[in-house]
């Protein structure tokens, strides 16, 4: 019987260390895999189009469509190949149902910008985090080639409640480049947002 209890117990150990090391393979990505759903971090020499589709059909929220040049310190040349990573809340203010941690988002994607320096996400517009009066925006990190990388600033919508008179008066004062973005609603009712970006890189 001590046999038997010991037997059964070496096949429980077994039979857990297996469904570890088959968990274990899950994570490891294969290699022509280039980065994983929490990272936040895309492979520059990555071919990605200067497009990308966020949010699924079915996400609930507003449609969104942002659209922009991206120029170099003089604000007159387009910057080509430029890595852009963008990432938000869903129309509620979660980064994942339940979550606030921006750790591992829902909502984000990648591209690169054209020979014209052009980029355009296409989402839905991001909920104010639950119970705060943070604006709703969006946040953003490119990566120049031969640059490294550099955190932006946060995309906002014109119009919020949540954002500072003085903050708005600042950025609409940089034109194109401001990003306090203003919004046109289609006919179809997707809202279109427009901006520039300017990165004083060396």
């Amino acid at each position: 019987m001590k046999t038997l209890m010991f037997s059964q117990r070496t096949r429980r150990r077994l039979l857990i260390n297996l469904c570890a090391s088959f968990a274990l393979c899950l994570l490891i990505l294969p290699p022509n895999q280039k980065f994983s759903y929490g990272q936040t971090t895309g492979d520059s020499a990555k071919e990605y189009s200067w497009k990308t589709v966020i949010a699924p059909k079915d996400e609930p929220g507003e449609p969104l469509i942002v659209s922009g040049t991206v120029y170099g310190a003089d604000g007159k040349t387009p910057l080509p190949g430029v890595l852009i990573y963008v990432y938000h809340t869903d129309a509620e203010g979660y980064y994942r149902k339940g979550s606030n941690s921006s750790d591992n988002p829902r909502l984000k994607g990648w591209m690169k910008t054209n020979a014209e320096g052009k980029y355009e996400f296409r989402t839905i517009k991001p909920g104010s985090y639950p119970g705060s009066r943070n604006p709703a925006h969006i946040h953003s990190k490119v990566t120049i080639p031969g640059h490294g990388e550099q955190w932006i600033d946060e995309f906002h919508f014109e119009g919020d409640p949540f954002l500072g008179e003085t903050h708005v008066r600042n950025q609409l004062a940089k034109g194109k480049f401001s990003a306090v973005m203003r919004m046109r609603r289609d006919p179809d009712g997707v809202i279109h947002c427009e901006r520039d970006i300017k990165l004083d890189h060396k």
